[in-house]
């Protein structure tokens, strides 16, 4: 099965891999031109309330290291599992996962400019199956971070927000923000519209249109990691799918040696 399957396709965007453009001493992920945003003032003011109810932006701001994964069970089973550590600061990033021969995959690069080194099974690739494997690495990156962290993304340039007016779900009543994209990221044409409570302010659902014409609908639940909320797992509404973000937490310091030993595993990170 495909990632674009097993995760009602990608949500990759790079207004998704935490571009922390108003915070001008970390690194961007990637250099944006200029862009305009359309954003309603009653969306906008929803968006505030709900970084604010996250723990704040400038604690996500500041923090170092993010430790997650990305575990997609279907039917009880596993068919996706990746392990992620990224250096919001400089970039770096390791990436470990297993391939469908069951083989470990390593991949230590930096987000910034893409470039790193890939290893299978301890053996370095080169070529193009190392230049596929860093494309890959990084479009996950992109992917698996928009699981953890898309509510902090709202504000990010290119970003626009549409209030769409209350909804009643499950009982409760939910301020609807619709999220299009103007020439961003790597699916531009996707459409999400966010459901954010009115009691808790989080965004605990949502429903997107890919522009490849995919739809799909998850309900989001979440953790406390050193005072920052992020997803620590998604449901379907389907009930048949569920994503699991692991080991999720905020780190203030990483053995260096986690983004140049290929031998180290994240399990291990204390």
């Amino acid at each position: 099965m495909s990632r674009a399957a097993i995760a009602s396709g990608w949500l990759g965007r790079i207004c998704a891999v935490g571009l922390l453009v108003v915070c001008a001493a970390l690194a961007l992920v990637h250099r944006l031109a200029a862009v305009d945003q359309k954003r309603d003032a009653k969306a906008e003011e929803i968006a505030r309330a709900m970084m604010q109810a996250m723990g704040g932006e400038k604690p996500w701001y500041a923090a170092h290291f993010v430790r997650f994964d990305f575990d997609v069970n279907m039917g009880g089973e596993q068919v996706e599992g990746r392990s992620h550590l990224w250096d919001k600061v400089t970039g770096r990033y390791r990436l470990e996962e297993k391939t469908k021969a069951g083989k470990s995959k390593v991949t230590l690069f930096n987000v910034n400019d893409r470039q790193g080194a890939v290893y299978l099974d301890g053996r370095k690739l080169e070529g193009a199956p190392a230049a596929k494997a860093l494309k890959d690495a990084y479009g996950a990156h992109i992917n698996d971070m928009y699981w953890l962290a898309m509510p902090w993304k709202w504000m990010d340039p290119g970003a626009n927000l549409k209030y769409m007016g209350p909804k009643v779900r499950d009982g409760e009543t939910d301020d609807v923000v619709r999220l299009t994209f103007d020439h961003v990221g790597l699916t531009p044409g996707d459409r999400y519209d966010a459901f954010v409570s009115n009691q808790s302010h989080l965004m605990t659902h949502w429903e997107y249109k890919l522009q490849s014409g995919q739809s799909g609908a998850w309900d989001w639940q979440y953790g406390d990691y050193n005072g920052v909320k992020l997803a620590k797992g998604h449901t379907s509404s389907d009930h048949k799918m569920s994503i699991g973000m692991g080991d999720v937490r905020i780190l203030d310091r990483v053995d260096d040696a986690y983004f140049t030993d290929p031998a180290r595993r994240l399990a291990g990170l204390k």
